[in-house]
């Protein structure tokens, strides 16, 4: 009797060794699906944030994109007289419309943004005169971006050349036909998919870097014309 208690005793033994293998073997298979599907999660998240960020066709060598914008303008010009002539030593600020284009190019990191805008700038004097004067401006400017959320945040600033396309006329002045100024941009973008998106941004320029007062049209009164823009603006971005 006692060797069949010995040999029941065995069987039951390795039972239930087998069995604890079994239950620790599933234990530890069930652990390391978890392990892994919260990784394969963790991964598809990660490449799903990639991929939303991805623009164009996606290239980290060369980009290039084109923003197509209108806003309006509040625009003044600063006159340095040596005695007030026609309410021209207390300006204050117009309005009016502005439009263009952005041309942005990325290569390696590096950003340029080119472009024209049409605008019409100007001034009110202080007896209630509005003068207008309407330029294309031609900016180069060195930009950088980076991502908030779902909106992309563009920052450029650089030089600009305008070109005067036509102004009302005075007889205390010329102004001249090329404006030399620096610009800056403060702009947002949110992007409906890979190419297109909607822009929102802010301008601000300084003008007449090289006296827009044409010489020999000053008479004795009138040293030096400066302007001051400032824009706000939306728009479509097209990305390539």
């Amino acid at each position: 009797m006692a060797v069949c208690t010995y040999s029941v005793r065995s069987q039951t033994d390795t039972l239930h060794k087998n069995y604890s293998d079994t239950t620790n073997y599933a234990k530890m298979r069930d652990s390391l699906m978890k392990v892994y599907t919260q990784q394969n999660k963790d991964y598809q998240k990660m490449m799903e944030k990639q991929e939303s960020k991805k623009r164009g066709l996606g290239s980290s060598f060369f980009g290039l994109n084109l923003d197509v914008i209108f806003g309006i303008g509040f625009s003044n010009t600063d006159f340095d007289v040596n005695q007030d002539t026609s309410g021209l030593n207390n300006t204050t600020s117009k309005t009016g419309p502005m439009l263009g284009v952005n041309v942005n190019f990325n290569l390696i990191g590096f950003s340029l943004s080119t472009g024209f805008n049409i605008s019409s700038k100007g001034f009110t004097t202080s007896n209630s005169d509005v003068y207008s004067a309407n330029y294309i401006n031609i900016p180069v400017m060195f930009a950088f971006n980076f991502d908030v959320s779902k909106v992309q945040i563009d920052l450029a600033a650089g030089p600009y050349v305008g070109i005067l396309l036509s102004n009302d006329t005075s007889q205390y002045y010329s102004m001249k036909n090329i404006d030399l100024g620096v610009v800056g941009t403060l702009q947002g973008s949110y992007f409906f998919n890979r190419f297109i998106g909607t822009v929102l941004g802010f301008k601000y320029e300084m003008g007449g870097l090289n006296n827009l007062l044409e010489p020999g049209g000053e008479g004795n009164n009138i040293t030096s014309i400066k302007t001051q823009n400032w824009f706000i603006y939306t728009g479509m971005k097209f990305v390539l």
